[in-house]
């Protein structure tokens, strides 16, 4: 018996809208991206962007979802129990997410922080010139032998 063969064309996908993450696209939400909104349930989650006229969420666990379809504006997000957070939890989230990768980087061998790399610049008043003599620490008095190593 010769071998079946496959249906012909297979299962075509359509192209998927691109999400919108711009200003005016998030403006009648009154957000941005990665703002962080309270849900009704209490569970708080990350603005992505506008896709097809809905807002969509990143919810923890890494899910994705669009609001209810008839919150189109800030007003009826509120209506529906979704609350924009305040600035200071975007400077926590941010700090978490320096300690988590620093924890990575440490102990795992993972990528620093990006800020962990950065060359700032020297204090104002600090003298740079090459030609000074560099000031030698204060000499230590020797260790005792008995002092454990």
């Amino acid at each position: 018996m010769p071998p079946k063969k496959g249906k012909k064309g297979g299962k075509k996908k359509g192209k998927k809208e691109p999400m919108d993450t711009s200003p005016l696209a998030l403006q009648p939400y009154g957000c941005a991206p990665r703002d962080i909104i309270q849900t009704p349930l209490g569970v708080k989650a990350t603005v992505l962007g506008v896709q097809k006229g809905d807002l969509w969420l990143q919810w923890p666990g890494d899910i994705k979802a669009p609001l209810p379809s008839r919150a189109k504006t800030k007003a009826d997000m509120e209506a529906y129990g979704y609350i924009k957070q305040p600035p200071w939890l975007h400077i926590q989230r941010s700090i978490d997410e320096r300690q988590t990768l620093l924890f990575q980087q440490r102990f795992y061998g993972g990528p620093g922080p990006k800020s962990a790399a950065m060359r700032l610049p020297m204090p104002k008043g600090y003298d740079t010139t090459p030609g000074l003599p560099e000031i030698a620490p204060a000499a230590l008095p020797p260790r005792p032998k008995t002092a454990p190593r």
